[in-house]
């Protein structure tokens, strides 16, 4: 059996994903696995300052592997 990965925002321990399934309302939130490489990045599109913070993602393995990132959010300056 394959471990299974979940992404969760820690803020407010909100589970995004679990595997290649979404469980958030926010279409914006979705994973991106490459199967051969074992990547599971954790993709958010159309980032708002609102969705900085850490998130953790987290393996099913016996005890559980995790790691925690911070997702800083900048603003866009444009040149003209």
């Amino acid at each position: 059996m394959e471990d299974v990965v979940s992404w969760m925002r820690k803020q407010d321990y909100h589970l995004l994903t679990v595997g290649l399934a979404t469980y958030n309302t926010d279409d914006r939130f979705m994973v991106e696995h490459v199967r051969h490489l074992q990547n599971w990045g954790l993709l958010i599109k159309k980032v708002q300052p609102s969705d900085a913070g850490l998130y953790e993602c987290q393996m099913s393995t016996h005890p559980p592997t995790s790691i925690v990132v911070e997702l800083r959010v900048t603003s866009k300056q444009v040149s003209l």
